[in-house]
């Protein structure tokens, strides 16, 4: 469902370094060719008995065509090979660390794509520089002693914690929930089957809502869609605004995007073009209702199962689990974790940063 890797703190300087020390043997190996070539060019132009003295890096020598032609090529395989120690010496590094992961050293190397898992092989999505990045500074995300996480900016506090729960947490003491700190609650409002394409409500969802209203937390609602047409999606929609009424929610209305494993999961099929159209339908549909809707998913449903660079106004609700966020671009919650543990909740929780649209840098259209 959602990326599950834990990663590793590295050294984002690392690829940098690397290249660097290529470029600087290849620099001297060049200066040398350059010298060389120089003096030849200079000389009578015969290949074979013409030589000329020259001084290169204070050595004095004399050399033929031929002779200039193997040093440049040894020259090349000499940076060749260098450039290949030091990345496999770099890859032993990692893979000698404490829990390395083959996803961190990859991201490690190529920053110019996301790099996420799927269908049993990694993805490179090249980042673009024409969709808002990501505002959010690794450094300023603080976790306290029960695992919740904070986005703190000097000293002001530009994020809530978010919790997400459905039926599977069953009843939930709301007054507890509340007085451990939990400011927003993402609650499943339903879902719609994968095989039979019924819609079911959530049987919790009403009384969360309620539960929450009643101790001022912030509310929003999810939806796990397998619509394959637009006419679905209407009544996914129709279904949610019904619902939200009476609880006036101030939070997001989702929709859940994910591939399921089962092979008669309806909504697998469906090509890429076509899911990113019946999302977009889904965001404008609750836009236009007077409310905030959020796309939820992990890198791969975001970038292989939609085409996101055609999504980008509307605000992202991304699942990664991790220590550190690793998301190039704007996003309105950040799921963080599946193992949380609040007080009034029996089990795990989901947990998540839900940032504040005062924090400098999101996109106009996400606040």
């Amino acid at each position: 469902m959602k990326e599950t890797e834990k990663k590793k703190k590295s050294n984002p300087l690392a690829p940098v370094t690397i290249i660097l020390s290529v470029c600087t043997l290849a620099a001297i190996f060049l200066c040398v060719a350059l010298g060389i070539l120089y003096v030849r060019n200079n000389s009578d132009k015969k290949e074979t008995s013409e030589t000329k003295t020259s001084e290169v890096l204070g050595v004095q020598e004399t050399y033929t065509k031929a002779e200039v032609d193997e040093m440049v090529a040894s020259a090349r395989q000499e940076g060749e090979t260098l450039k290949e120690t030091e990345i496999k010496e770099y890859l032993r590094t990692e893979a000698e660390s404490q829990s390395p992961s083959f996803a961190t050293v990859l991201r490690t190397l190529f920053t110019d794509s996301v790099v996420y898992p799927g269908d049993g092989k990694f993805y490179f999505e090249t980042i673009s520089d024409s969709i808002p990045a990501n505002p959010y500074e690794k450094d300023k995300f603080q976790t306290d002693e029960n695992g919740y996480r904070y986005y703190i900016d000097g000293e002001a506090t530009k994020s809530i914690l978010c919790i997400d729960i459905s039926a599977h947490q069953g009843s939930v003491d709301w007054q507890a929930v509340a007085n451990s700190g939990v400011q927003a609650a993402i609650i499943r409002a339903g879902y719609r089957g994968y095989g039979s394409g019924k819609m079911v409500e959530d049987e919790y969802v009403k009384g969360n809502l309620e539960g929450a209203r009643v101790n001022n937390i912030k509310t929003g609602v999810y939806f796990f869609s397998q619509a394959i047409t637009s006419e679905e999606i209407d009544e996914e929609v129709d279904m949610l605004i019904e619902l939200v009424a009476p609880y006036s929610i101030e939070g997001p209305i989702a929709i859940d995007v994910e591939k399921l494993d089962a092979d008669t999961a309806r909504g697998n099929a469906l090509s890429r073009e076509d899911r990113t159209l019946l999302v977009r339908h889904f965001c404008e549909r609750v836009k236009e209702a007077g409310y905030q809707p959020m796309i939820y998913g992990n890198a791969y449903s975001l970038f292989h199962m939609l085409n996101y660079s055609e999504l980008t106004e509307f605000p992202v609700w991304y699942a990664y689990y991790s220590d550190n966020l690793y998301f190039p671009y704007d996003l309105g919650v950040w799921q963080y974790s599946s193992t949380g543990r609040v007080n009034g909740i029996s089990g795990n929780v989901d947990l998540n940063v839900m940032f504040l649209p005062s924090v400098d840098g999101p996109a106009e259209e996400n606040e």
